[in-house]
């Protein structure tokens, strides 16, 4: 129910603005935040280390976007990143201003580095909707570790790769400064992500 409302409203935004494109500045320059939610493979704590099951990751931050033709479209970003930990370790450990003594399970994040380019087409029947394909490379640095614990354990997730990816979008200039486009990734990775499903909303355009 919650879904379908919050599409209602979506729909009944554009709708209330589709017919004002002459009012709006269409700019070829913007930033903006971004989420994606990333499925991982399988992936070793080192080289010769454990096979852990992959799960699902979490990524948000900010991005650059510019359009210097209108047919071209690139971008680069950087994020955090969090990820499920499917055979965490766990440590004891012991609060330096309480002394409360406790376990902690271990969990997995880090950040992340993008750019990427490729085509965008705008249809002159589709008012401010525009659609397109890039390419792009995602550099990933990422650990195992107990969250908030200097003198705890960590595990640098180095067979966990940074890779190309292919991306589809479709985008829509709901207002002057505010761009949403909706994108689905695929990663050429085998230990590393697989795919990943991401909003991107610009904030301010130049």
């Amino acid at each position: 129910m919650k879904l379908l409302s919050t599409m209602s409203i979506s729909l009944c935004l554009i709708a209330a603005n589709a017919n004002a494109k002459s009012d709006i500045n269409f700019y070829d320059y913007s930033i903006g935040v971004s989420y994606q939610s990333l499925t991982a493979s399988d992936y070793r704590t080192a080289t010769d280390g454990p096979l852990i099951e992959g799960g699902n990751a979490h990524a948000i931050g900010l991005y650059y976007k510019g359009e210097p033709l209108p047919y071209i479209q690139f971008a680069t970003g950087l994020d955090y990143m969090y990820m499920d930990d499917n055979a965490p370790f766990v440590q004891t450990v012991k609060n330096e201003f309480t002394g409360q003594v406790s376990n902690k399970e271990s969990s997995i994040s880090g950040f992340g580095m993008y750019a990427e380019a490729g085509l965008k087409f705008s249809p002159a029947s589709l008012d401010r909707l525009s659609f397109g394909i890039l390419g792009g490379y995602r550099y990933n640095n990422i650990e195992r570790s107990v969250f908030r614990c200097d003198s705890c354990e960590s595990q640098e997730l180095n067979d966990f790769e940074s890779s190309m990816y292919a991306k589809g979008f479709i985008e829509y200039q709901l207002t002057q400064d505010v761009h949403i486009q909706l994108n689905y990734s695929n990663y050429f990775a085998d230990n590393g992500f697989n795919n990943g499903l991401g909003i991107h909303i610009s904030v301010f355009g130049f």
